[in-house]
């Protein structure tokens, strides 16, 4: 059996991301849905694909603030992704900032606050965009979180810049992603 694992093992390590991502076809929405994290990868894939045309609006939550930046030490995140959005060509006006009492803390706080808003606005057609291996966990929460609307979520996987499914084993933060979003999907089902 080891020898087959070790035979094997570059198709196993691959399928095993694979697992992790969802990354739908895209229609023209009524927004883009942008969760918080990974600064380097959200906020520019969601600004590529409103610059594509697919949706007038980007919508993002406000991320609690740790007490380093409470401070000043470090930046916002949501900040830190709205300038990037910003400084690659979407008008501020059309982005929009939910400001919940002490910001978001996990996934499933940022799909209960885009349920709030998708219901507020009576809103049709949402894509989410997340990083590539947090998909299939935001795919899922978002569908038990916005069950109760019409919406059609679609999700748009954003690419990491240093690896994908295919060499993620080849770099600490993809080890640490990988084994990060397994950890957490597995929580998630218990948990919710």
């Amino acid at each position: 059996m080891g020898l087959l694992a070790y035979i094997f093992r570059l198709q196993i390590l691959i399928g095993l991301a694979s697992l992790l991502i969802v990354d739908d076809p895209l229609q023209p929405a009524d927004l883009i849905f942008v969760f918080n994290g990974e600064v380097e990868t959200r906020p520019f894939h969601a600004a590529k694909l409103f610059k594509q045309g697919l949706a007038p609006q980007i919508v993002i939550a406000q991320a609690e603030d740790s007490p380093a930046v409470e401070i000043g030490l470090y930046p916002d995140e949501t900040e830190v992704a709205v300038g990037v959005m910003r400084e690659l060509g979407v008008p501020g006006e059309n982005i929009t900032v939910l400001q919940p009492l002490g910001g978001v803390t996990s996934t499933r706080d940022e799909a209960m606050m885009l349920d709030q808003y998708v219901k507020e606005h009576h809103l049709k057609r949402i894509v989410l965009v997340t990083s590539a291996f947090h998909t299939r966990r935001t795919r899922w929460i978002s569908g038990r979180e916005l069950a109760g609307s019409d919406a059609i979520l679609t999700i748009s996987a954003a690419p990491h810049w240093k690896f994908d499914q295919t060499n993620w084993w080849q770099k600490e933060r993809g080890l640490i992603m990988f084994s990060n979003e397994y950890i957490k999907l597995f929580y998630y089902f218990a948990l919710y």
